[in-house]
């Protein structure tokens, strides 16, 4: 499992030029349904989007201080009408993510950036709604925006980013497996499909990879890498596609945002069927299986040849792997490949179906 810095209470969308940010962290899961056990150095910096200002300790994070209130100085290059984003993490140097050292990943609390903080007068008391953090690719840097509420489908989820490290870090050393290598990453046409998307890591990833080969991907052979999800998450997933465009060198290895509702019938833009169907954290609801495996043997139905089919799945529940042989039942076996262990507790677990 993975932990995550993150506001209990966020700071607010305002603060005069003479304030403070006021704001309570915390360092829980991503389900914000357990905490770090132990003691975690939190560390501030600024930064303006063209300068950062140093990292100083704000606070040692404990679960038994974990509601206390802390006042976060402004930077001392504050202007009225200024804006600055607030960077919480676990070192004074660390910012970002790194996605291609799957060994180490998570091994400390992931680190967050707020939205810009506007200096000067009014909003003091609105309350900022989303983060941000911020993963290497070695391509470039990947930005996943979340939501502050409690909104399943808007915040990251440890297998959306185990899985995205796993692909990253074994596509870069050529260890993927082959026929997973050529459904995803093929110069060939291909159509790839993500259920379940949330925030669109995976899908992103997969884009930002495929990018990064674009030149030797003839123009006529095109990708079309299509990330679904509920029509309340479209928005998020949306806007973090557009804003992770400068990694996408060519349009083709844009995703596109779609809605896929699996208690519907299958939309239009499945009918030519797809060479590899992703899913991350999507076992979570027990309930929604027999949609889960109706929709998937439904897409698979539309293929010319079985496609690839890749989870990335950590147990929260023991009555989560019932999903295994129910999937069975409809011809999809699946094969671990991996984990993905963070620091510690449940790992992210990594597994592709059989080739036929």
């Amino acid at each position: 499992m993975f932990f995550y810095i993150s506001f209990l209470r966020p700071p607010p969308a305002s603060v005069p030029v003479a304030g403070k940010v006021t704001l309570v962290p915390q360092v829980a899961n991503d389900l914000r349904t357990e905490y770090l056990p132990g003691a975690q150095d939190i560390y501030y910096s600024w930064h303006s989007g063209t300068s950062q200002t140093r990292g100083v300790k704000l606070t040692t994070w404990r679960q038994d201080t974990m509601y206390r209130e802390m006042n976060v100085p402004l930077p001392q290059a504050a202007k009225d009408r200024s804006h600055w984003r607030l960077i919480l993490s676990p070192s004074p140097q660390e910012a970002t993510i790194n996605l291609l050292d799957v060994a180490q990943l998570g091994q400390t609390p992931f680190p967050m950036l707020s939205v810009p903080i506007r200096i000067g007068k009014g909003g003091e008391d609105k309350k900022q709604e989303q983060i941000e953090r911020v993963y290497a690719l070695g391509t470039g840097r990947i930005k996943i925006t979340e939501q502050t509420s409690f909104d399943l489908d808007k915040k990251i989820w440890d297998s959306g980013i185990g899985l995205s490290s796993w692909l990253a870090s074994r596509k870069r050393d050529g260890l993927l497996p082959p026929s997973l290598g050529d459904a995803l990453f093929s110069t060939s046409p291909r159509r790839i499909l993500e259920l379940g998307a949330g925030t669109g890591i995976v899908a992103i990833t997969i884009g930002a990879l495929r990018s990064a080969d674009s030149e030797a991907e003839p123009p006529e052979c095109p990708a079309e890498i299509l990330t679904t999800d509920l029509d309340s998450a479209m928005e998020i997933l949306r806007h973090n596609i557009a804003a992770n465009s400068p990694l996408f060198k060519a349009q083709h290895c844009s995703p596109v945002a779609r809605v896929l509702d699996w208690d519907s019938e299958l939309p239009a833009f499945t009918q030519e069927g797809f060479d590899a169907i992703v899913m991350a954290d999507i076992t979570y609801n027990t309930a929604s299986f027999p949609s889960l495996v109706k929709t998937l043997a439904g897409l698979i139905e539309r293929c010319r040849k079985p496609p690839v089919i890749l989870l990335g799945y950590k147990q929260r529940d023991e009555g989560e792997r019932t999903l295994w042989p129910m999937l069975k039942d409809v011809g999809v076996e699946l094969t671990k490949l991996d984990e993905v262990l963070g620091a510690g507790g449940s790992p992210v677990e990594i597994w592709m179906s059989n080739s036929p």
